[in-house]
């Protein structure tokens, strides 16, 4: 990302994300060319991953309501493409269909696929939308690989550009952890454990985050609106909250700014846009206690026993104090 788009804002008013929201909400055409007007034309002060994740969750929510419509006109929708398909040998035919229709490109292929093939099964649709290649009809193969090049909303490249972007937030939450001297364990070590749901990393001993506890942080390399924060708070936060205590989700691309003091957050989340920054953290004071400490956190993540994660951190909050070294960096 430039050293541009860094600067931009990412923190919106809830008139800023209205105004964003009615926008793609009113706009015809492609998500592609709606993310280009909105980046380039009507809101450029705006950081360009908030924007494309509020498009992306805009016309995900637009979506959910349209599956049926388009499935329900299937036959009419094919015979539509195949009656100009003999007309004209144009490899853009159901891009055009599809903002006839306002319905994303790759949509409309699987509509279009499971009727031509009689598919009954959605992972039968997939192979052929990532393998066009497998398509009897030459000129439909054509049609769905420009879909797939012109989609930024669906389909297996956009699936991988956004698990890639997640990952490569991950990395980064990992990295700046190190970096602070923080020592955490990750998903893999808390899976070996034995837990189901876990965050990006639960620290091995607490810290403070302006006088509060921090045991997990989870990445988002997402805009926190107020109604994916909730959906987050149900599926993931508040298990983490129930079984480690308080922690951190970091929103990479910006929040509207209701979002940190919804009541909803009272169970122990903070939300931020960013990694704490190193001033505002404050390390364990374990001098008293620190042989017990390293008893505690000694096994490899392989071999520890999970509860101590919390034990751990049960034994040591009372030794916190404002600016001590972290025992455990060897500072």
């Amino acid at each position: 990302m430039s050293a541009v788009a860094v600067d931009k804002k990412k923190i919106l008013t809830s008139v800023e994300y209205t105004r964003i929201c009615q926008f793609v909400n009113g706009f015809h055409g492609l998500a592609i060319d709606c993310e280009f007007e909105l980046r380039n034309r009507y809101f450029t002060d705006v950081n360009p991953r908030a924007l494309t994740c509020i498009v992306q969750t805009e016309l995900f929510n637009m979506s959910r309501g349209q599956h049926w419509r388009h499935d329900h006109r299937a036959k009419k929708l094919l015979k539509t493409y195949e009656e100009q398909a003999h007309l004209y040998n144009d490899n853009a035919l159901i891009i055009r269909m599809a903002c006839a229709e306002g319905a994303n490109p790759v949509a409309m292929c699987r509509v279009l696929l499971q009727e031509k093939y009689d598919l009954k099964q959605r992972p039968q649709v997939s192979r052929l939308l990532k393998y066009p290649h497998l398509i009897s009809d030459p000129q439909l193969a054509a049609n769905v690989q420009q879909c797939m090049y012109s989609d930024n909303q669906e389909g297996p490249i956009t699936d991988l550009r956004r698990r890639i972007i997640g990952e490569e937030y991950e990395l980064k939450l990992k990295q700046l952890a190190k970096e602070a001297g923080i020592h955490f364990y990750d998903e893999h070590d808390l899976r070996r454990m034995g837990y189901d749901k876990t965050p990006d990393i639960k620290m091995i001993l607490p810290f403070l985050y302006k006088g509060t506890v921090v045991n997990w942080i989870e990445s988002k390399a997402n805009f926190g609106d107020p109604k994916s924060h909730k959906w987050n708070i149900n599926q993931q936060l508040q298990s983490y909250c129930n079984r480690f205590g308080p922690g951190i989700i970091i929103y990479w691309f910006g929040y509207q700014e209701e979002t940190p003091t919804l009541p909803d957050n009272n169970i122990g989340i903070t939300v931020l846009m960013d990694f704490p920054a190193k001033e505002d953290l404050v390390f364990m004071q374990l001098a008293e206690c620190q042989s017990t400490a390293k008893k505690s956190i000694a096994p490899s993540p392989t071999t520890a026993d999970p509860h101590s994660l919390s034990a751990a951190g049960d034994q040591s909050t009372t030794a916190i104090a404002k600016g001590a070294p972290n025992p455990l960096s060897g500072g």
